[in-house]
């Protein structure tokens, strides 16, 4: 999932940067400063907020790293039938020209059936739901 990626991080939907900062801190003094994070400004940003208007970071490395959007490797979510799903992508095909991030070719997802992640019985629209997620850009 982390497509080559040295290191990820998992932010649920009530945490702000602030607790992001401090996490990646943490984790760098301990191993020799290997990561840096890359997101608002603030530390009561929310990183689902920022993620979803672009997340262009002027301060952090934003120009350097690429959108906050372009970093999104994974979504977990309810949707509205009420299924809880876990989708993104899964293959991807580098941009020409030596892009920073590669193009997203194929989604997929899971569905969590009683506590257990499975392949969804119901026909779920991974590929939709990624292109929205993303600002209606794909990606």
């Amino acid at each position: 999932v982390a497509r080559g990626k040295p290191g990820v991080i998992k932010v649920g939907g009530g945490e702000n940067f602030g607790e992001v900062y401090i996490s990646v801190r943490e984790y760098n003094i301990a191993n020799d400063f290997p990561f840096h994070a890359v997101g608002g400004s603030a530390a009561t940003v929310s990183p689902q907020g920022w993620t979803w208007q672009g997340g262009l970071s002027g301060n952090t490395g934003g120009r350097t790293f690429g959108f906050g959007a372009d970093q999104v490797l994974q979504i977990e979510m309810v949707i509205a039938t009420g299924h809880h799903i876990k989708f993104g992508p899964t293959e991807w095909e580098e941009v020409d020209g030596g892009g920073a991030f590669p193009k997203t070719t194929k989604v997929s997802g899971v569905c969590n059936v009683e506590g257990e992640w499975k392949e969804c019985d119901d026909d779920i629209p991974f590929e939709d739901l990624w292109f929205a997620m993303r600002g209606g850009g794909g990606g």
